[in-house]
């Protein structure tokens, strides 16, 4: 008896022991990845062969931290998993719950904070038999202050049996995870790109009855970005549904389906969403009407970018108009305004203030109608989804070889090579017979050509953010901007006391005019250069032949003979020689390619950096670990040039870069780049220059200033 006893309880204990070590090795326990606690389970203990079942990935944060949605919005990652090779059964995709936004500075991001629950389904091969083993990293991106990427290993074993057996454990957990999932719209969405905002027009009994409670916040989320992500979302009710207003992410708008998530959320917390597809069309009937108002806009104040407010719109228009004033210190302005300067300096001290404020007036108004144009083409650029900054005008190599030939002929003109009388360029008699009035105003119009694109280091930033507002904004900053310009000369020639304080005309004139034509000349030198980066060296040569050709026509001009008939053919000539080189040449460049980028437009590799930019690149060298440090640059950008020849080529700052494991990527946006676009815009930046230290340990990049210093970069790439 007592021997059947001991061996009874022998066999009991090691029946238990073994559904214990199966128990164990079905359910791998939670791996602590240091910010997260990271498990995979299944909603079964056995399968059978053939059996579809769900398993998910839970993620257990620590407090504060947090991670990211399927779009992540303006910065992150996705979860992921990577599986183990070998896997037989049949792994579907994520089903991922409606997530929160996650306002960040002037960015907007979308996850979750405590807790992330991602199942998906699982087919059991029709074979399997003994046991189904699945194995793999969670990798995925955590932050607070910081980001650091971590994975854990994740792994479920599932007993092949006859007769599957539900996880009773694990149960809740799906339960609410399900609860978090979207639903299927129940209507019909449509997405109207007609106008700006776009319109999101969602005609559904559900969404609009989600609409009747006392409404926290209704945000869209994207599952692309198409749209920009911090703007708030206006609400429009109809009797029938809701439409939403929102913002187009420039030179990401597309024509086709706009897919994502609308999530509606009370006061109390509780939440509903919607997995939906709009199509392209028009607001449907009944949907808009009545403005809704939420108790708050979801992510309002983190880059609420819909609305600037007074005091917003204010403070951008004191920093264009002092960006405006600045730009006539810019050597590429100087000369020009001198052009202007000497036809004022005759009338010093005379009593033709009339005639002087008429100048100055004519002169801002140029200025003016010029930054206005920039803003009516960026505007449109948007509007047509491509993405343009300061600056766009020297992206084409015709603009760029037609005006290193104007300031040739400009430096011609002011050494007294020739005489077209002391308005701009004179271009015949009869603007000096208007008093000058038409040169005053295409002399502003060309100083604010020259010089928009050296406006940048001053409010780049501020600028940037005029991708997300209405055109009216856009004109306004753009006019203040071209006020600021005007401001110094305009007030000398309205103050009739400022203009007596000038000199009075004497020789001096004529070798400041002379003085002057060599700054042209370098600009024109500096244009070229611009050029060769462009449309390469042919390019160059193209120019110097039509630079000689503007100078024969102007020697023929000059020998023509006294007779009508040989001054006639010697005009005529000397107009066909004009249109070669200053039109035909310089349209004969569209096209070109040169050391910016090559045939398909993509960046190339420049002297002095490690490599060219791309995401893809700075994400390869931080997993190496190494730190990133890019330079978004042009050929055309002074500042950009002289914080490359100051701070960044300097053997100190090489030094720093060598000794803390850092990279040096350039992203050249010489000529038109939509990739670089996109990438200021995302920055908040209309232009360049821009710098960006990506740490080593990954994370948001550390945007430092447009002005450099050694000391700024070296303690920046140290600090991390």
């Amino acid at each position: 008896m007592l021997t059947r006893f001991v061996s009874g309880l022998t066999f009991l204990l090691l029946m238990a022991t073994g559904l214990q070590q199966g128990m164990s090795r079905a359910e791998a326990q939670p791996v602590d990845s240091g910010h997260a606690l990271v498990e995979m389970v299944a909603n079964h203990e056995t399968v059978t062969p053939g059996q579809t079942i769900r398993l998910a990935l839970h993620l257990d944060l620590a407090d504060h931290w947090h991670v990211y949605w399927k779009n992540a919005g303006d910065s992150g990652l996705p979860s992921e998993i990577i599986w183990d090779d070998g896997i037989q059964a049949e792994i579907g995709d994520f089903v991922w719950p409606a997530p929160y936004p996650q306002p960040l500075d002037s960015l907007m991001n979308y996850g979750y904070e405590e807790e992330l629950i991602l199942p998906f389904d699982v087919t059991i091969p029709e074979d399997a038999s003994g046991e189904v083993a699945l194995t793999g990293t969670a990798s995925f991106l955590i932050c607070e202050d910081i980001c650091i990427p971590e994975d854990a290993p994740v792994a479920v074993f599932l007993p092949v049996t006859n007769t599957p057996t539900p996880n009773a454990d694990t149960a809740a957990l799906f339960e609410r995870v399900d609860s978090q999932i979207p639903v299927d719209f129940d209507g019909e969405a449509r997405i109207d790109r007609s106008g700006d905002p776009w319109k999101l027009s969602l005609q559904s009994p559900s969404v609009r009855a989600a609409f009747d409670a006392e409404v926290e916040y209704a945000r869209f989320f994207p599952e692309d970005h198409q749209i920009l992500h911090p703007p708030v979302q206006p609400a429009s009710l109809g009797e029938d549904g809701v439409t939403l207003s929102l913002q187009e992410s420039p030179g990401m708008g597309g024509e086709d389906e706009l897919a994502g998530v609308l999530v509606v959320q009370d006061v109390e917390g509780n939440r509903i969403a919607f997995d939906l597809v709009a199509e392209p069309g028009d607001v449907m009937a009944g949907t808009s009407g009545t403005a809704f108002s939420t108790s708050k806009a979801a992510g309002a104040g983190a880059g609420d970018s819909a609305g600037l407010g007074v005091a917003g719109l204010l403070g951008l228009l004191g920093l264009a108009f002092i960006g405006g004033a600045i730009l006539n210190l810019m050597p590429c302005v100087l000369p020009v305004l001198f052009i202007k300067a000497r036809s004022l300096l005759p009338l010093a001290g005379s009593d033709q203030m009339g005639e002087i404020r008429a100048h100055g007036i004519f002169y801002a108004v140029g200025v003016v109608v010029c930054f206005l144009a920039f803003g009516v083409i960026l505007a449109a650029l948007r509007a047509a989804g491509e993405t343009a900054g300061l600056g766009f005008q020297l992206q084409y190599p015709p603009v760029v070889a037609a005006l290193a030939l104007l300031m040739f002929a400009l430096g011609l003109n002011m050494m007294g090579w020739f005489e077209f009388g002391s308005s701009f360029m004179g271009v015949g008699s009869g603007l000096a017979e208007k008093s000058g009035h038409q040169g005053a105003f295409f002399t502003g119009l060309l100083a604010a050509f020259v010089g928009a694109p050296c406006v940048g280091p001053f409010i780049g930033a501020a600028t940037g953010v005029l991708v997300t507002q209405p055109v009216w904004v856009i004109l306004i900053v753009f006019a203040t901007m071209g006020l600021g310009m005007a401001a110094p000369f305009l007030l000398v020639s309205l103050f009739p006391r400022l203009v007596s304080a000038l000199p009075k005309p004497g020789p001096w004139m004529e070798r400041t005019k002379q003085f002057f034509a060599f700054p042209l000349f370098l600009t024109a030198v500096w244009l070229v250069w611009v050029l060769a980066n462009q449309a390469g060296s042919a390019a160059v040569a193209m120019v110097g032949i039509a630079a000689t050709l503007i100078a024969f026509a102007i020697w023929i001009l000059k020998s023509a003979p006294q007779g009508k008939v040989g001054r006639s053919i010697a005009i005529g000539s000397a107009a066909l020689l004009i249109l070669l080189g200053g039109v035909v040449v310089p349209l004969a460049l569209r096209g070109s390619t040169g050391s910016g980028v090559d045939a398909s437009g993509e960046v190339t590799a420049s002297s002095g950096y490690d490599d060219v930019w791309s995401p893809e690149r700075v994400a390869a060298l931080q997993e190496e670990g190494k730190g990133v440090f890019v330079d978004f640059t042009a050929s055309w950008c002074v500042t950009c040039q002289v914080n490359k020849r100051t701070t960044l080529h300097t053997s100190s700052v090489q030094n720093a870069f060598d000794e803390q494991n850092v990279s040096l990527l350039i992203a050249d946006w010489t000529s038109k780049n939509k990739i670089i676009a996109d990438e200021l815009a995302k920055y908040g930046r209309a232009g360049v220059p821009l710098y960006l230290y990506f740490p080593k340990e990954g994370g948001e990049p550390v945007i430092l200033p447009q002005i450099l210093s050694a000391s700024l970069v070296i303690d920046t790439i140290t600090a991390s």
